[in-house]
């Protein structure tokens, strides 16, 4: 349920209502989609909207602001927003969903900022050098902050750093498998995801495409889909079981993210150009996943 990606746009799944969350940076709004009929609604946020994370459980969204420092919290149900002060350039949100903790990374100040879900009080944690993503697991509660520089990830444990695990060169997006315990880490520039065992923290490296940009993990299938955007923009399926590869082109233009709902085995992949999802179905036990559909989320006007 969390996402995170470019000035240009992120997306992310409530799967429990079958709802699709995009924001777009670009026009600074919260486009939120109804997964059964397609129809989109959208919700003013701060200046560059950056990352979005979902709460099924609260019906909130957070939007990371990357232009003003700042959170935008989105009611669901009402759609009324609140805004909440974070550090410099906020670049990525996670959370704990059993704890209502959200964790927010922000790569200007090399902090994450953690928001407690029911009252929106701050506080602050120093990590490594630019971290650009932060992602948690639900049932161990550890926060893993990948930082894009020393192309390693933090590892906290509560509200202390327990340990450094290197990753790929330009490590950047991260997934989590709670299932599995495993952490997906993208080193853009060695074109390759690290594999963390969460508990002995080794690592096992996959080959993948071109500049690996965004990663989404279908825990109750146990398959990690990556999204290459070098070059040819394509899609990687790895076999969580068996780390086998599978590659599909995404069939959009300026692909720049993916999420997957686990509920109906569909993926959704955010095209930059034209500012569209394209729709995939990713049946379980299929590989590569194929095209269904492609949606429009901003008119004309917007762009």
């Amino acid at each position: 349920m969390n996402a995170q990606k470019s000035l240009n746009g992120a997306l992310a799944i409530n799967p429990l209502t079958n709802t699709i969350y995009a924001v777009d940076g670009v026009n600074n709004h919260l486009a939120i989609i109804d997964g059964a009929t397609r129809a989109v609604t959208l919700v003013p946020t701060g200046t560059n909207s950056y990352a979005l994370a979902v709460n099924a459980y609260t019906n909130r969204v957070y939007v990371a602001n990357f232009g003003d420092g700042t959170v935008t919290v989105v009611d669901t149900i009402t759609l009324a927003t609140t805004t909440v002060n974070v550090g410099v350039h906020p670049s990525s949100v996670a959370i704990d969903l059993s704890r209502n903790k959200v964790y927010v990374a922000n790569s200007g100040s090399n902090t994450v900022t953690v928001i407690n879900g029911a009252t929106n009080a701050t506080a602050t944690i120093a990590v490594g050098t630019y971290p650009a993503n932060v992602a948690v697991n639900p049932v161990t509660h550890t926060i893993y902050v990948v930082n894009i520089i020393s192309s390693d990830v933090t590892v906290i444990n509560g509200k202390k750093i327990s340990s450094t695990v290197q990753a790929g060169s330009s490590a950047d997006q991260i997934g989590i498998n709670s299932l599995t315990n495993k952490i997906y880490v993208a080193g853009r520039a060695s074109s390759n995801i690290t594999v963390i065992d969460g508990k002995t923290n080794a690592t096992v490296t996959i080959p993948v495409g071109n500049s690996p940009d965004a990663i989404a993990v279908d825990e109750i299938g146990n398959r990690i889909y990556v999204l290459n955007y070098n070059n040819v923009e394509s899609i990687t399926t790895i076999d969580g079981k068996t780390n086998a590869t599978s590659t599909v082109p995404t069939e959009g233009q300026g692909s720049i993210d993916l999420a997957v709902n686990v509920l109906t085995n569909q993926i959704y992949v955010m095209n930059n150009a034209g500012s569209s999802i394209s729709l995939f179905s990713g049946v379980a036990g299929t590989l590569p996943p194929q095209l269904l559909h492609q949606l429009i989320i901003a008119p004309n006007a917007l762009r």
